[in-house]
């Protein structure tokens, strides 16, 4: 196992520090446990990455919380709500240094030329996960864990 891989692993199972234990640390054990055995896998779990990237940054701002089952969902997704993070946590300078990287990271528009980096490329299916490298995998982990002391389960 490469020293990258295993700091990854090191980082995954820092999160699990802050998982919210009945929402989200039976999945991201998984994912732990396919990112140990396997050299491949990184693909399968990259979708699921910025999922959980994404609940974890919606932890940040006044619309976290359970859906009402007969209401519309109107909560913000993607750049809108990274914005909506950074503008309620302005007075939180370390936190929004790290929102501000994953947005310029992960949320920009498409492009054919950030595969895997970019949020809207892998969550839209618009570029093939053949393209999608273990790297990126590794960047969304480690910006997870970069949250990690903020998230708010």
């Amino acid at each position: 196992m490469d020293d990258k891989k295993r700091e990854t692993i090191d980082k995954l199972e820092n999160v699990l520090q802050y998982a919210h234990y009945w929402n989200w640390l039976p999945d991201l054990n998984v994912v732990v446990e396919i990112y140990k055995s396997r050299d491949d896998a990184y693909s399968v779990l990259l979708p699921f990455m910025f999922t959980y990237l994404e609940e974890s940054v919606r932890t940040l701002t006044s619309e976290y919380g359970v859906l009402e089952p007969n209401e519309p969902n109107k909560k913000k997704v993607g750049k809108n709500l990274i914005r909506l993070a950074i503008k309620e946590n302005r007075d939180n300078d370390e936190l929004v240094k790290i929102l501000n990287s994953i947005f310029s990271k992960h949320y920009q528009n498409f492009s054919l030329f950030e595969h895997g980096e970019n949020r809207n490329n892998v969550e839209h299916g618009v570029v093939h996960p053949r393209f999608w490298s273990e790297e990126d995998f590794q960047s969304v982990v480690s910006d997870i864990n970069d949250l990690g002391t903020y998230i708010r389960f």
